[in-house]
Order: structure tokens, then C-alpha cells, then sequence
């Protein structure tokens, strides 16, 4: 069976020929008979012409006739990506680039990198990320995905949705992609999923990655390379409110389409409440979540009356994606409850969960409630002790008003059997109803440490590009001095068998890391400098055009073995 991956054999014009004929046709010949249809999707040429090129096929070669004289003293690139197939659908390996010139010289720019997306999950089909959250997510480079390069104008702000751009290449089967022959300016570019190949984002169906920042080619620095992407879908609908109950007298459900941000949720100043029939306000003290995530809310209130029809009003919420509440859909009607709330504060979800075993040494307690419950009772009624009730000193915290955080002050005794107890018969809500069982508690047991591993490295930077000095800059994109290093550095390892269990360690500058005491397996590293401070890599936004953090991820896994130290380890920003 023939799995010979397709080459191109010749082209005309020669590549890198200049004072080519105006009237030139491009020909392109394979080594073998290609499918029509996805070589020619496969086919760019740059700059994008205004009308498309007619192509006609004879055998192996593929003639492009364009509809129009070429542009005099103009350099073009013609690029075969490696969607094109044989007949039996072997793929070209890798990408295919020359270029030619009408005039008498040309243009010698090029940027080059990479094209990451979100780890294949092995267990379902596969769908890019479209939650803002990666920083739990291994990556893998991406195949046959479109990059674009718009010259950017200072009149005019790339638009992907609605704008094609000037140049066009396709990434590789490693996942790498280069513009050859560019002119010099100042570029904005993007990876697109370009399913239906028509040049222009589909926000709705297309993934989209967006660069660190801007690149400009200047002389004599033509060149720039590690101009990298994070593909994820885009979420571009604004949330709504769907539906509000009062659950009794001084509790009200909202739901919503989606998860909210959940710093917008936790301000009660976003939420108003009034009667209908008074126009008198009803008092908003406290907003919580539960395991669903913020997107089913629960809103303490003052007494309400009852049968009394109320309207709530949400302001100023957003989605995880940054989208702001539709203000068609951002109120709702209820009818006050007589009901009274008699029932205790329970413990919905823990982590470790009961009778975990294998449980890191460096492991949080977290309890959920299901309601918020008085936050002095229940510090004072937990405890953490190991099998010879010898407790555990640490720190409380409270994430939000119904997630308590108990952190131990040094790392937890290996092969060790540990309970929590929580005296419930103390612990109220804020009501003053009581848990229904007198004592709650669980039990786990840490890991072997003998079988743990660690990883050791290095961070390295040579900093970006510098700022373009006298031009006025798209609201939104970063840009760092040459001269400035990168800071606040978090590095991140992720087990390639489970990627939501992740180690993370933050560095003020780049530098010397170790992760010690982890679990043996293969791990994803990666790294990414918040510049934001959220926690999170930021990956960017296409519209309105936010940059993504500066980020570089090591293209191998790496192996960490029981009781072994994986050194040399090397992240480069560059």
C-alpha cells in the first residue's frame, strides 16, 4: 500500500527569479496525482490577490492562471500546505514555500514558530478549549492550521472576522510554520482552524490563536522567529439570565446560560432586587456558588414578603471569556416565599475525597458547603490529626463565603493515614440552623514518597522586542522593552495521563526551577510569564485585539522515574 508522504518536484517561476513576466502563469508539478479539491484549498499565494487565481489541472501539474496582469515590482509567495493529498491521502510532509518577483529584487523577510493547542483527550472527540482556564492542560503542537499575517496599518485594525489577510502559510506536521519573502513593516498575525478555508474567522466554529505582540521587520533586522500560538474557540456570546426562585424567605436562585466570572459574581452590588408593587428595594447581603461553578447562584437577602412579586436585576456580570451580561437578558420576576430556612449547612464535596489513597504530601484540605456556614465556628471546630491523633497545625481560608481551605504548615508524613474532623454539632449557618450530624469526617492516606521523583532546570530569557516608539497602539497589546527583562515567571508541569494534575511553581524573574517530591510518569513543561497577575495564562483575544502572555512550552515530554532527579531541563522565551 502506498503511504509515500506526496513532494513537490518543480515550479515555475524558479524560485527566488525576479523581472518575471506580468503575464506569467504559476505551475506547480507533484511527484505523484494529487486530490483536486483539498490541494488546491491547500494553495496560497501571497499577498492575497483581490480576485482568485483559475486553476486548471493536467496530470501531476497544477496550472494557476490569474484573472489579472501581476502587480509590477511586487515579490510573491506561494505556499502548498500540507493539506494537500495524494490520491490516497497521504499528506505532504511538510510545507512547500517559494517565491518570485516582478521587479528586480526580492523581499527577504521572514517570521517563523509554532502552532500549540490543547492535548487530544484519547478518551472523546476532540474539541479545541474554549474555557478561559489552561493552565491545568497539557499542550502538543497542531498540524495543517492557517497563519496569517496582515500589514498592519495605523489607519485600520486587522479585523480576522471580516478582513483577508495579506499573507498566508500553513503550519507543518510538526507544527511549525515560516513566512519566507516578506516585505518590510510591521505585522499582526494569527492562527486560524480555517475549516471551511475562505481566509476569514468563524468565530463560532473556528479555533483562533493570537500572538504575544506585533512583529515589525526592519532593516537590517529582517528576521523573527518563536512567534508562537495557543489555539482555543472563542467565546463571543454575551451571558443571559434564564430563570429566579426564591428557595425561602431569605434565599434567591439565579441561573444563567454559563459560567460567570466569579469576581463579578461575589460583588452583591451587581445584583438589585425590588418589589414590583412598592418599588421598595429588598436588602442583597451575600452571593455564593456551588460545585456547578458560578453559573447557578444563590443570593442572601433580607426577609421578603411573601406572595410579593420581586424583579431582580443583574449588573456589570461577565462570562469566564470576558463577554458582558446581555442587558436584554439580564432581568427576571419571582414571587417571594412564606417558607422559613430550617435547614443546617451540609459538606457537599471534598478534596482529598474519603478514603483517598495515594494523596500528595503537599495536599490541601477543602471542604464545599452548600451554603455559607458562620466562618468562626467552623475554624475552630476542624481538625487535622494523623493515625496517632498527633494534630496538624496550618492555615485556614476561605476561597469563597461556602469553600473553606485548610493548608497544613509543612509538607504531611508520607505512608501516613490522616483524618479530618469537623465538630458539626458547632457549626451553623447564618441563620443559626445546625449540621445535622454531630461530627463530620473523613480519612485519606499520603503517598509512598519513595516513589516519587523530582525535576530540576532552567528558565532563560532574551527578552522581546521593543516598543515601537511614536506609534499609537491597538488598546490591549502587550509589548515589552528589549531592554526589560520578563518577570513573574510560572512554570507548569502536567501529567500527560491526566492532565488536570498539574505542579506549578512561581519564579520573580527567569531562572534556576525544581519540583521535587512529584508523581513518576511523563509530563508536558511548560512556561508563561503573568503579566496580569490573574494566575492564569492569558492567551489573548482577536476582537478587541488583547496580546497573549509570552509563553514556551519543551516540544518532548520528559520523564520523571521514583526516586530519580530529571535534570537540564531548558525553557527558553525568546
Amino acid at each position: 500500500m502506498d503511504t509515500a508522504p506526496p513532494e513537490v518536484v518543480s515550479v515555475s517561476p524558479q524560485p527566488n527569479s525576479t523581472q518575471v513576466d506580468l503575464n506569467s502563469k504559476i505551475e506547480i508539478t507533484f511527484s505523484e496525482r494529487m486530490s483536486n479539491k483539498p490541494t488546491e484549498e491547500s494553495i496560497f499565494i501571497s499577498p492575497f490577490p483581490k480576485e482568485p487565481f483559475d486553476y486548471k489541472w493536467k496530470g501531476r501539474r497544477i496550472i494557476l492562471s490569474p484573472p489579472e496582469p501581476l502587480v509590477k515590482s511586487k515579490t510573491y509567495v506561494v505556499t502548498v500546505g500540507t493539506g494537500a493529498q495524494d490520491l490516497r491521502r497521504n499528506h505532504l510532509s511538510k510545507s512547500y514555500t517559494f517565491a518570485f518577483s516582478t521587479g528586480s529584487a526580492l523581499d527577504s523577510g521572514t517570521i517563523s514558530g509554532e502552532v500549540w493547542t490543547r492535548q487530544r483527550d484519547g478518551s472523546t472527540s476532540f474539541g479545541f478549549a474554549q474555557d478561559k482556564s489552561l493552565t491545568t492542560s497539557a499542550f502538543e503542537t497542531e498540524a495543517e492550521v492557517s497563519v496569517w499575517a496582515y500589514l498592519f496599518s495605523d489607519a485600520v485594525e486587522a479585523d480576522p472576522q471580516k478582513d483577508k489577510p495579506e499573507y498566508i502559510t500553513q503550519s507543518d506536521v510538526e507544527g511549525k510554520y515560516v513566512f519566507r519573502s516578506l516585505s518590510i513593516g510591521e505585522y499582526r498575525l494569527f492562527a486560524v482552524q480555517d475549516l471551511n478555508r475562505d481566509q476569514v474567522w468563524d468565530a463560532d466554529r473556528e479555533a483562533i490563536g493570537v500572538s504575544t505582540q506585533d512583529v515589525e521587520l526592519t532593516l537590517p533586522d529582517v528576521s523573527e522567529d518563536h512567534v508562537d500560538f495557543i489555539l482555543a474557540l472563542r467565546d463571543t456570546t454575551r451571558p443571559s439570565l434564564l430563570n429566579c426562585q426564591a428557595l425561602n424567605k431569605n434565599l434567591v436562585r439565579l441561573d444563567f446560560d454559563e459560567r460567570l466570572r466569579e469576581e463579578s459574581v461575589l460583588n452583591p452590588g451587581n445584583f438589585r432586587i425590588q418589589s414590583v408593587a412598592v418599588s421598595e428595594s429588598l436588602e442583597v447581603d451575600e452571593v455564593f456558588f456551588t460545585q456547578s461553578g458560578a453559573q447557578n447562584i444563590f443570593i442572601l437577602t433580607g426577609q421578603m414578603i411573601p406572595e410579593e412579586k420581586y424583579g431582580v436585576e443583574a449588573l456589570n456580570l461577565e462570562d469566564e471569556s470576558g463577554n458582558p451580561l446581555d442587558t436584554a437578558t439580564n432581568a427576571c420576576l419571582f414571587v417571594g416565599s412564606a417558607a422559613y430556612d430550617t435547614a443546617g449547612p451540609e459538606v457537599i464535596s471534598t478534596s482529598p475525597k474519603k478514603g483517598e489513597s495515594n494523596v500528595t504530601q503537599d495536599t490541601k484540605i477543602e471542604l464545599m458547603f452548600d451554603e455559607p456556614p458562620d466562618h468562626p465556628l467552623v475554624e475552630s471546630s476542624f481538625s487535622l490529626s494523623d493515625s496517632s491523633g498527633i494534630p496538624v497545625s496550618g492555615k485556614s481560608k476561605w476561597e469563597n463565603l461556602n469553600a473553606f481551605v485548610f493548608s497544613p504548615d509543612t509538607l504531611l508524613m508520607g505512608r501516613m493515614k490522616y483524618q479530618v474532623e469537623l465538630r458539626s454539632e458547632n457549626v451553623r449557618d447564618l441563620f443559626g440552623n445546625p449540621m445535622t450530624d454531630s461530627v463530620f469526617s473523613l480519612t485519606f492516606v499520603t503517598l509512598n514518597p519513595d516513589t516519587l521523583g523530582s525535576v530540576s532546570g532552567l528558565v532563560l530569557s532574551s527578552t522581546l522586542r521593543s516598543q515601537t516608539e511614536g506609534k499609537a497602539r491597538p488598546e490591549g497589546n502587550i509589548r515589552i522593552s528589549r531592554e526589560t527583562a520578563l518577570k513573574d515567571i510560572v512554570v507548569t508541569l502536567s501529567l500527560i495521563e491526566k492532565p488536570t494534575k498539574k505542579y506549578q511553581k512561581s519564579l520573580p524573574q527567569p531562572g534556576p526551577f525544581l519540583f521535587g517530591n512529584i508523581l513518576p510518569g511523563k509530563y508536558m513543561i511548560g512556561a508563561y510569564a503573568d503579566l496580569n497577575g490573574d494566575g492564569d495564562l492569558t492567551i489573548g483575544n482577536p476582537k478587541p485585539f488583547t496580546s497573549s502572555e509570552p509563553f514556551t512550552f519543551l516540544a518532548d515530554t520528559i520523564s520523571v522515574r521514583s526516586r530519580w532527579e530529571t535534570q537540564g531541563v531548558e525553557l527558553r522565551f525568546k
